[in-house]
């Protein structure tokens, strides 16, 4: 009945933490370029207007005078924003499938109270039941699948990796 509810929750709370880290990439990326001197792509002079007085060479704030501006080492593999986006994906579109087959079998109705588990507190008993085993135990098996497809993606990305820098 409402099974499909718990993996729902669980893929807009993963967004959420995606879109969490998107935000913090961006100021990641718009705090390298401040500190490069760049506008719009193009990198600025110290006379240029546009240019960040505050971070000229040998001003910058407290913690960042030895910062490297290139990405430490060759790293193949996922981000974590990434792996995110791909359980979300997983999440969303098993939900989706999972919300047809309801639909097609009168388990969710157009009209309110729109889930049948929901007409009487007998049946809502039986929803929220349903919601604590199945529920909970189709998210946690999309979970694993997810893990187990991240920890294979990696090793694939760095045997590549691997393989390229020893070609090279």
């Amino acid at each position: 009945m409402a099974c499909v509810a718990v993996p729902i929750v669980e893929g807009i709370l993963v967004k959420t933490a995606e879109w969490i880290l998107v935000q913090k990439e961006r100021k990641e990326e718009a705090r390298i370029k401040a500190i490069k001197g760049e506008v719009d792509g193009k990198i600025l002079m110290n006379d240029e207007e546009g240019y960040s007085s505050g971070l000229k060479i040998g001003n910058f704030p407290e913690g960042e005078k030895n910062l490297s501006l290139k990405p430490s080492g060759a790293r193949s593999g996922l981000s974590l924003r990434k792996k995110l986006h791909l359980l979300s994906n997983f999440l969303f579109s098993g939900s989706i499938l999972l919300v047809f087959e309801h639909f097609w079998h009168g388990e969710i109705v157009p009209f309110f109270p729109f889930l049948t588990g929901a007409r009487s507190p007998e049946d809502t008993y039986t929803m929220l039941q349903e919601m604590s085993t199945v529920g909970v135990s189709m998210a946690l098996l999309i979970t694993v699948i997810w893990a187990i497809y991240c920890f294979i993606l990696e090793r694939k990305l760095q045997k590549e990796g691997e393989r390229n820098a020893s070609i090279a």
